[in-house]
């Protein structure tokens, strides 16, 4: 296997993005459109990680973030997906710093992001990456981790994390 290279998105990415998000269960799938449009207007903070074996390029991991329009120093991880795999081998640790970097350098000071509570691995990798369960009112406990009730709509519980930068 080639080397795996992270880079900023072009708008064409968005169809290996979206094959890619199939795979990536927990993780819940956008509609196709969603990635075209983060792929066209948020390509700073839209990051890739692709190899090329036998000369063919594949996207095997993607981060799709942005800076938020109404507070410039907050940032926010939408969705992070790895290729199975390709798992356990550093592409999300990679992903995130290469985000983080950019954000920083943009003068936010905070990144938030959010993952379902049964998803113990993603909660795992985020606090050894420094961030935090961010606490909000309405709070329910599931499975000994502090959610927020129905964040994302009724019976949609999710963790909520903060990193400040």
């Amino acid at each position: 296997m080639d080397q795996i290279k992270i880079r900023t998105a072009k708008e064409n990415d968005f169809m290996g993005i979206s094959l890619l998000a199939g795979k990536c269960s927990p993780m819940v799938t956008e509609r196709n459109s969603i990635f075209h449009i983060f792929t066209k207007f948020f390509q700073n903070t839209v990051f890739i990680a692709e190899t090329n074996e036998n000369k063919i390029k594949r996207i095997i991991g993607f981060l799709i973030g942005f800076i938020s329009q109404s507070d410039s120093s907050d940032a926010y991880i939408h969705l992070l997906c790895v290729d199975s795999d390709f798992r356990g081998k550093g592409i999300a640790y990679q992903l995130i710093m290469e985000f983080l970097k950019y954000v920083k350098k943009m003068n936010c000071r905070s990144v938030y992001l959010i993952t379902k509570p049964v998803n113990h691995n993603a909660i795992q990798f985020y606090q050894k990456l420094g961030f935090k369960i961010f606490s909000e009112s309405g709070e329910i406990e599931m499975d000994k981790i502090n959610a927020v009730k129905d964040y994302n709509g009724p019976e949609e519980h999710m963790v909520v994390f903060k990193k400040d930068l």
